[in-house]
């Protein structure tokens, strides 16, 4: 399967320098609070990751967050979706420390995919009052994660769509 990012929708001002806040000042609270919205907002993928113990979860989320929060102070986001989609159609959801896989991708479903992208942009936003005071500032960050939120939702849609057509294809083949 093939896709296409564009980079272009992917390279921002603001929220490099809040990433680099976020990974510096704020990284065991942000796996944490993004732990507890996922639980929260029920996102179905936390399902089969329940058979994962609490602290391998935390050191899992810890390393995803530093290599996502790195492509962002990069601009690099692009790079990393396009890698993380590309694991998703391979069927290589796995720990990013040890390697093994954490998820079939048919086991994510549709509902992951807008709360995810919600979840994104509420975690986002829940750290920015102690990152600036500057109003301007804060809403630039908050268009730029919205901006790079949507963009990535339509790229994972699309591949969403894909792996249905094959999960069904390959079901009326049998």
């Amino acid at each position: 399967m093939e896709f296409h990012i564009n980079k272009e929708n992917f390279q921002f001002e603001h929220l490099p320098k809040y990433a680099k806040y976020l990974l510096d000042h704020k990284l065991d609270e942000f796996v944490v609070i993004g732990i507890r919205f996922a639980r929260e907002l029920d996102l179905p993928m936390m399902k089969p990751l329940a058979r994962i113990a609490e602290h391998e979860l935390m050191e899992m989320s810890k390393e995803s967050n530093k290599l996502q929060l790195n492509a962002y102070i990069n601009n690099t986001i692009a790079e990393f979706i396009e890698l993380n989609l590309k694991n998703w159609v391979d069927n290589k959801l796995a720990n990013p420390k040890d390697g093994k896989t954490l998820l079939d991708k048919t086991e994510i479903v549709a509902e992951d995919l807008t709360l995810a992208y919600y979840l994104k942009r509420k975690l986002f936003t829940y750290f920015l009052y102690g990152y600036t005071q500057n109003v301007a500032v804060r809403q630039s960050i908050i268009s730029e994660v919205d901006q790079c939120t949507t963009f990535e939702e339509l790229a994972s849609l699309k591949v969403y769509f894909e792996i249905l057509k094959e999960k069904f294809a390959s079901q009326y083949k049998k």
